[in-house]
């Protein structure tokens, strides 16, 4: 009887130190999906908006309107931040 107990108690420990290095890997996983999926639909809002002869992708002068943009709303960003303090 007691090698019976023994051997459940051994299992259920091996279980618990599986399921401790198995949730963090599992979270992660789930993180990087969740930002490749944000970021796909970045793109293609991006590709949507800046676009503007419809060949499916961002040419040199579509690009620079891009970063254009993603500068000056760093800017107002931190000209916001700046502000609050």
């Amino acid at each position: 009887m007691k090698t019976i107990t023994s051997k459940v108690t051994l299992l259920a420990s091996l279980l618990a130190v599986a399921g401790m290095f198995l949730a963090p890997a599992v979270r992660a996983a789930d993180d990087a999906a969740a930002k490749a999926e944000k970021k796909a639909k970045r793109d293609a809002e991006n590709l949507k908006k800046y676009d503007k002869n419809g060949n499916g992708k961002l040419d040199p002068d579509e690009e620079a309107a891009l970063k254009a943009d993603q500068e000056k709303m760093k800017a107002e960003k931190k000209k916001k931040a700046e502000e609050k303090k």
